[in-house]
């Protein structure tokens, strides 16, 4: 997926109309719509912006490759912490991690 491509489909992901992220990240509105349609790659400094009022990772909007990323930036912050962790505490963060996705993905299949 292409840097334009991850613009639009977060944007939209997000519930956000062009002129409202324009607005949120600074970025001059018809820049935006041409980093969006491709013609233009943003510079760093704009993409920066973006990346800050779209909540991902510039890294998010720029890899091309197959990894899974963390989108969500306080959540990527959180994850940074706890991987520097060791012992009980870690251990209890993971046991209480795996209980909240059980039960998200139990919630999910009776929803369906």
């Amino acid at each position: 997926m292409t840097i334009s491509e991850k613009i639009r489909l977060t944007r939209q992901q997000k519930k956000l109309s062009q002129g409202e992220l324009s607005k949120i990240s600074g970025v001059n509105l018809k820049s935006l719509s041409r980093y969006e349609l491709g013609t233009t790659v943003p510079p760093a400094d704009v993409l920066k912006s973006i990346a800050d009022a779209l909540e991902v990772s510039t890294d998010y909007l720029v890899s091309e490759n197959g990894q899974v990323q963390i989108k969500d930036k306080e959540l990527f912050k959180k994850f940074e912490l706890i991987q520097e962790m060791e012992g009980e505490t870690k251990n209890m963060i993971m046991n209480f991690l795996d209980l909240a996705i059980r039960d998200f993905k139990a919630k999910q299949a009776y929803a369906s």
